[in-house]
């Protein structure tokens, strides 16, 4: 069974180009740097004072150890 000439099939093939990649261009890497950024502590300054209210937040929640215990859980089919 011949569904097309082999002439057709070789035009085909021979105008066929491989699909092109777009290759991105990538920034070289660079290591991570090795010194440790301080944050500022002098309790004054904006960053400070909103460093200072999330760790009293955090404090907060994750000292509790009854903080997420109030969420009941359910074991029943939500078919019926």
């Amino acid at each position: 069974m011949e569904l097309t000439s082999p002439d057709v099939i070789a035009h085909l093939l021979a105008e066929h180009q491989a699909p092109r990649r777009n290759r991105v261009m990538t920034t070289p890497m660079r290591p991570a740097s090795t010194t440790s950024r301080r944050r500022c502590d002098c309790g004054v300054c904006a960053l400070c004072v909103e460093n200072a209210r999330w760790d009293r937040i955090f404090k907060e929640k994750f000292a509790d150890p009854n903080y997420y215990k109030g969420l009941p859980m359910k074991f029943s089919s939500p078919l019926r």
